[in-house]
């Protein structure tokens, strides 16, 4: 069995974990002052990951990764009382704490983890003067391990916690850290994780559909429909096409569930003929559908509707950033079909930076770290590393585009729009530069 890891803070881990050795270069190198907004303005390119649920398989034979050595002691409490590594000592600095699964028994997690981290370090070594401090904590995924990493957080005098990744940890956290009026940056799509001073920097299903509708609504589409998994993320979905269709004048003419293990024949038979209905009755008007698969099934389900005798013409297939995915845009059926992403104009600096610098290329979850960290360095230039200051109404610009942090705790962004093409996806509608007027 796995042993619970804990990396203390920066500069003590150096095997089994490339992306430590740079910390303290970070450190030493970083220009001195933070940028003025927009604080980030690079990111990665690659097709956006589907959600990341806690898996539940067992740690993997062989596979050891709490044996990392034992660390040289270069850090000690001084000064204001917090972590403070002998090179820093005299200086007023502030801490981020980084709650990450690092000894996550799920491989893909593990990853995951180590590339976010490899993120922050990047805002940090581009935008961080030399009076911020990283202090990464392995959460392991679990929720008792990551209570007892916020209190030690806590007690080595963090301003800002960057992470957990998955929403039970955050909100296992979000009332120990309020007490105290540490903000909680969470890299969680759960939006029942936000708020009580947590604030979820992921790109939610739920603002991929707002911006999927809202684009169809400026086309003059009203009416939607459903055809997606029986899972917790299709269901996740379709409450968000229902909430977003209401919101602009809309409506949701059918939704149909199929279980992934045994197709979707049936629910694509069912869809096309409320479909057929509609175009019928209304043969001027489209109707769009959401789809939200990927790959191999993505293109076994979307050619299901015109073979059940749907004409095409009067449908706008839509997606999910699922649809970032350059295998299945071939298909005939999604050519002219579109889905949500980050702007690609803003992600292929940090996905050539990242590469430079350690080798591979990052996942999306990194470029989100990376804007995380962006902004706790530029608030913290600022001395306005609480609240009211993560909450800006103006918002930031990052890799990932414009975003801001509502009060609830949820994020609101500004997308961009891909259509698919035989020759690949195409940029159609960029991704707003500026939120309007009023509260986020």
């Amino acid at each position: 069995m796995f042993q619970e890891m804990t990396l203390l803070q920066p500069l003590l881990r150096t095997i089994k974990a490339p992306s430590f050795l740079l910390i303290g270069f970070l450190f030493a190198t970083a220009c001195a002052s933070a940028p003025a907004r927009p604080p980030v303005q690079i990111g990665t390119g690659s097709p956006r990951a589907e959600p990341i649920t806690e898996p539940t398989e067992q740690p993997e034979e062989g596979v050891d990764v709490t044996d990392l050595g034992e660390p040289e002691d270069l850090t000690q409490v001084r000064g204001d009382g917090g972590l403070t590594p002998a090179f820093m000592e005299g200086r007023e600095i502030k801490r981020a704490a980084v709650l990450l699964p690092f000894s996550h028994p799920n491989a893909q997690v593990r990853a995951e983890a180590e590339s976010m981290l490899a993120g922050i370090e990047l805002a940090l070594f581009q935008y961080a003067g030399d009076s911020f401090l990283i202090i990464p904590k392995d959460t392991a995924g679990k929720t008792s391990v990551t209570e007892a990493r916020i209190d030690e957080a806590i007690r080595e005098k963090a301003n800002v916690v960057l992470g957990p990744l998955f929403g039970a940890n955050v909100k296992a956290i979000r009332e120990r850290a309020q007490e105290k009026q540490i903000p909680v940056i969470a890299f969680s799509t759960d939006r029942t994780a936000a708020g009580g001073g947590a604030y979820l920097a992921s790109i939610s299903p739920e603002e991929e559909v707002r911006r999927m509708v809202e684009y169809a609504a400026a086309q003059g589409i009203r009416s939607f429909v459903f055809l997606g998994p029986q899972t917790a993320y299709g269901r996740q979905i379709e409450t968000a096409l229902r909430t977003e269709s209401f919101n602009v004048g809309g409506t949701v003419l059918t939704s149909a569930f199929y279980m992934p293990e045994t197709g979707a024949t049936e629910a694509a038979r069912s869809v096309s003929g409320i479909l057929k209905s509609e175009i019928a009755t209304r043969p001027r008007d489209k109707v769009a559908v959401m789809i939200p698969e990927r790959g191999v099934k993505l293109l076994s389900i979307a050619p299901l509707l015109p073979y059940n005798g749907v004409d095409m013409t009067h449908v706008t297939l839509m997606g999910t950033s699922l649809w970032g995915d350059e295998s299945v845009w071939r298909e005939p059926t999604l050519d002219g079909a579109v889905y949500p992403a980050p702007d690609p104009e803003n992600l292929t600096t940090f996905r050539e930076a990242y590469r430079r610098i350690y080798g591979k290329a990052p996942t999306d979850l990194a470029a989100v770290a990376y804007d995380a960290a962006a902004v706790a360095v530029r608030l913290a230039a600022e001395d306005n590393l609480k609240y009211n200051g993560v909450t800006d109404p103006d918002g930031f610009f990052g890799v990932d585009g414009l975003f801001r942090f509502r009060i609830d705790g949820t994020s609101q962004r500004g997308l961009a729009v891909m259509q698919i093409r035989p020759t690949g996806a195409e940029l159609i509608e960029k991704g707003a530069s500026q939120f309007g007027p009023g509260a986020s």
